[in-house]
C-alpha cells in the first residue's frame, strides 16, 4: 500500500463532511493536511487532521484568483496532491494545467468533467457505449406523461419537477423518462479507466434530497454499469451516479457521500490509483451517518419508521464528530447558521446557500 508518510495533501471544499473525513484519512496515513475553503465558515477548521485552513477567493466569482490562489499555496506549502471534493472541482478543473506545473492534481479535464455533469450529455456518452439509461430529452417534452424536468446543470435534486400536464420544457432543461424502483447511489475512484475503488449504497433517510445514512449494500449490476463506463470513458478521478431501477439519473464527477463508507485506504488509492490492486470496497458492516441531519431532516423518517430510525442512529457513527476529534461538532453549526443568513438575503433554499460560490452550470 502506497505510504502517506510525510506526503503534503490539499483538500479543497472544507465545508463539506466528505471533505473533512478525506482529511481525516489521510491524516490518519500519515500525511500534513491542508484545506482550501472559499466559505467563512468551514467544517474542518477545528479538526485535530488538518494542520492548516486557507481562505481563498470564490471560484465562480473570481475564477483566475481563485487558481492562483491554489498555486501559491502548493507552493509555498510543498503540496504533492490536490484533491478537490465538492463543485469546486469544475473550477479546479479549469487550471488544472497551471496548478499541475506544482503537483499532482486528482481532477479530469473541463471538457471531460462538463460531459459528465450535463445530465443531457452524460446519457449520450453511457448510450453510445450500449449501457441502459432513461430515456431523456433536451428542452423537448416526452411523449407519455408522468415524467420529470430539470435543469441540464443542477444539483442535489433542488429543482426537479414532476410533469403530469403536457406543456413546454423550458430552455436548458431536459425531460426525463420517470422511473420507480429501488433508489442507489454509487461512488468510485477511477484510474484510466479501471475501477480502483467503489461502494454502493440505498437512498434511505434524506435531507432536501441529499442521503444522511449510509450502509453499504452489493449491487453486481450497477458495478457492472460503472464498470463498464468508466472504461468508455477511460476516466481518471472520483465519480458517483444515481441510479433507479439499475438505470442510471445522472453522474457526479466529484466526492460524494460514499467516502464515509471506506476506511483510511481510501486516501492511498487516491495518493496513487496506478498502484492500487484490484478494487478496494467499503468495510464490512460500517454503518456512517450525518447525525445532526438524522435528527433534525430526518425526523419526519421517525414518524414513518421509528424503529429503523432508532436503529440507525444507534448503530451508526457520526461522520461530523468522531472520537478524538469532536470540534467539527461545533463548527456545523457555525456553517449552518450563515448559510441560514444568506439564505434569509437571498430567499434561496438552505440547500442552494450551501453551494452559491462554487457552483458551476456549464459555462
Amino acid at each position: 500500500m502506497t505510504t502517506l508518510r510525510d506526503k503534503v495533501v490539499l483538500i479543497t471544499g472544507g465545508r463539506a463532511p466528505v471533505a473533512l473525513d478525506l482529511a481525516r484519512k489521510f491524516a490518519a496515513g500519515g500525511a500534513r493536511v491542508l484545506v482550501a475553503e472559499s466559505a467563512a465558515a468551514t467544517l474542518c477548521g477545528r479538526s485535530r487532521a488538518v494542520a492548516g485552513v486557507f481562505r481563498v477567493p470564490p471560484p465562480n466569482r473570481a475564477p483566475e484568483r481563485f487558481v492562483r490562489a491554489l498555486v501559491e499555496i502548493v507552493r509555498r506549502e510543498g503540496v504533492e496532491l490536490l484533491v478537490p471534493t465538492c463543485e469546486e472541482i469544475f473550477w479546479v478543473a479549469r487550471g488544472r494545467d497551471e496548478l499541475a506545473e506544482h503537483c499532482r492534481v486528482l481532477v479530469a479535464g473541463l471538457r471531460e468533467l462538463r460531459g459528465l455533469h450535463s445530465k443531457w450529455e452524460f446519457v449520450q456518452k453511457a448510450r453510445e457505449h450500449g449501457l441502459p439509461v432513461p430515456e431523456t430529452r433536451l428542452g423537448e417534452a416526452m411523449d407519455r406523461l408522468p415524467y420529470i424536468v430539470k435543469p441540464e446543470f443542477s444539483r442535489f435534486a433542488t429543482k426537479v419537477r414532476t410533469v403530469r400536464k403536457a406543456g413546454p420544457v423550458p430552455k436548458g432543461w431536459v425531460a426525463q423518462e420517470l422511473l420507480e424502483g429501488r433508489q442507489l447511489c454509487t461512488y468510485s475512484v477511477a484510474d484510466r479507466g479501471r475501477l480502483v475503488a467503489h461502494a454502493a449504497y440505498e437512498v434511505d433517510f434524506t435531507a432536501s434530497g441529499a442521503c444522511v445514512n449510509f450502509a453499504p449494500v452489493e449491487d453486481t449490476g450497477t458495478e457492472r454499469w460503472v464498470t463498464a463506463f468508466l472504461a468508455g470513458e477511460r476516466f481518471s478521478g472520483q465519480v458517483a451516479f444515481d441510479f433507479i431501477d439499475g438505470r442510471p439519473l445522472e453522474c457526479n464527477p466529484r466526492a460524494t457521500s460514499g467516502v464515509h463508507l471506506f476506511g483510511p485506504e481510501l486516501a492511498a488509492v487516491m495518493a496513487d490509483p496506478g498502484r492500487a490492486e484490484g478494487v478496494l470496497r467499503p468495510e464490512a458492516g460500517r454503518r456512517a451517518m450525518i447525525a445532526t441531519a438524522m435528527l433534525s431532516f430526518g425526523l419526519a423518517g421517525m414518524v414513518r419508521e421509528p424503529r429503523r430510525w432508532l436503529r440507525v442512529v444507534r448503530e451508526a457513527e457520526d461522520v461530523i464528530a468522531v472520537p478524538g476529534d469532536r470540534g467539527p461538532f461545533l463548527s456545523q453549526f457555525e456553517v449552518v447558521w450563515r448559510n441560514w443568513l444568506r439564505s434569509m438575503w437571498t430567499g434561496r433554499s438552505l440547500v442552494e446557500c450551501s453551494t452559491y460560490d462554487i457552483e458551476w452550470d456549464g459555462r
